[in-house]
C-alpha cells in the first residue's frame, strides 16, 4: 500500500565562527536570502521547499518537501543557502541534521551541491555529497538524530559559497533538513605598525569608528553564537545603535584582503 502522510504544517557552537548557522526557527517561511525552485524540467508543481514541523532537530521548525506523483519524469526540488563568505577561513565544514519520512525503498536520491558564482544556476553547481533512503535509516523519527557532516576545505578563500540540497523523486518520500550550519576557523593576517586598526570609542552606545590608514573594504559585525548581524562597506565608520546591548565581533577587511578582529562592547 502506499504511504498515507498526515501534513502538520506545510508550507551555534564552532571552532571560531558559524559563517551560516540556521534552524529554521525564526520565520513561518524559508529564511531570507534562502531560495527554492524546480529542476530544468519544471515538474513538481505542487510541492515545494517550505517550513514543517513534523521531524526537527530542534523544535519547532525544520525545512521540509514533500513526495509528488507524476507521469512525466523525476522531480527535482532545490534548496539553496544564502551566499557563505569564506575568505579568510580554514578547516571549514558543513554539518546539518536531516531524516526522511518512510521505511519503505521508494528510490528517492538526496543531494548536497555547492557553487562558487550563483545561487540558482543549476549549471554552475557540482556535488558535495549524495545520499539514499539507506543513509537516513532510522534518522527519519522526531526528533531527527543523526548529524551529516561535509568537508569545505577545498571552496576555503571563496567569497560566495551557496549550498543546495536537492531531492529527486517520483512518488518517492519526503524529506525533512534541520540545523545546518558551515563553520571554520578565521585565520588572520599579521599586521605591522603601518597597518594597525583601532576602533572608538569603545564600548559604544551609537557610532563605532575605526582609525586606520588603510582603505576599508567591509566591515562585519558578529554576534556571540557567530551570527552576522550587521555588514558595512567602505566606511570607517560602524552605526550600532540598533544593536541590542551585549560584545560583538568585528571582522575588518582592508582593500588588500586583510583581516583584522576587534571585540565591541554595545552599551
Amino acid at each position: 500500500m502506499k504511504k498515507i502522510y498526515f501534513l502538520l504544517s506545510l508550507l551555534f557552537a564552532a571552532p571560531a565562527f558559524a559563517q551560516l548557522s540556521e534552524n529554521f526557527d525564526a520565520e513561518s517561511t524559508l529564511p531570507g536570502f534562502w531560495t527554492s525552485f524546480r529542476g530544468t524540467n519544471g515538474l513538481g508543481e505542487l510541492f515545494d521547499w517550505g517550513i514543517g514541523q513534523g521531524r526537527t532537530y530542534s523544535a519547532p521548525n525544520c525545512a521540509f518537501v514533500r513526495y509528488e506523483a507524476n507521469t512525466g519524469g523525476i522531480n527535482e526540488d532545490w534548496l539553496v543557502t544564502s551566499a557563505v563568505d569564506l575568505t579568510n577561513y580554514t578547516g571549514t565544514a558543513l554539518t546539518f541534521y536531516a531524516g526522511q519520512q518512510y521505511t519503505d525503498p521508494y528510490a528517492t536520491v538526496y543531494k548536497v551541491k555547492v557553487s562558487t558564482t550563483s545561487q540558482d544556476d543549476i549549471s554552475t553547481f557540482t556535488d558535495l555529497g549524495t545520499y539514499s533512503e539507506a543513509d537516513f535509516a532510522g534518522a527519519g523519527a522526531a526528533p531527527l538524530t543523526a548529524q551529516f557532516t561535509i568537508d569545505l576545505n577545498a571552496y576555503n578563500g571563496q567569497s560566495s559559497v551557496y549550498i543546495a540540497f536537492v531531492m529527486l523523486q517520483n512518488d518517492g518520500d519526503n524529506w525533512f533538513l534541520d540545523d545546518v550550519n558551515v563553520t571554520g576557523t578565521l585565520s588572520t593576517k599579521v599586521f605591522d605598525k603601518n597597518t594597525m586598526v583601532s576602533v572608538f570609542p569603545n564600548p559604544s552606545g551609537n557610532i563605532v569608528n575605526l582609525n586606520t590608514n588603510m582603505e576599508i573594504r567591509t566591515v562585519e559585525v558578529y554576534g556571540v553564537l557567530g551570527n552576522l548581524v550587521q555588514s558595512v562597506s567602505n566606511s570607517k565608520t560602524v552605526d550600532i545603535s540598533g544593536l541590542a546591548n551585549g560584545t560583538y565581533q568585528f571582522k575588518i577587511t582592508n582593500s588588500e584582503g586583510s583581516v583584522f578582529n576587534h571585540k565591541v562592547v554595545k552599551k
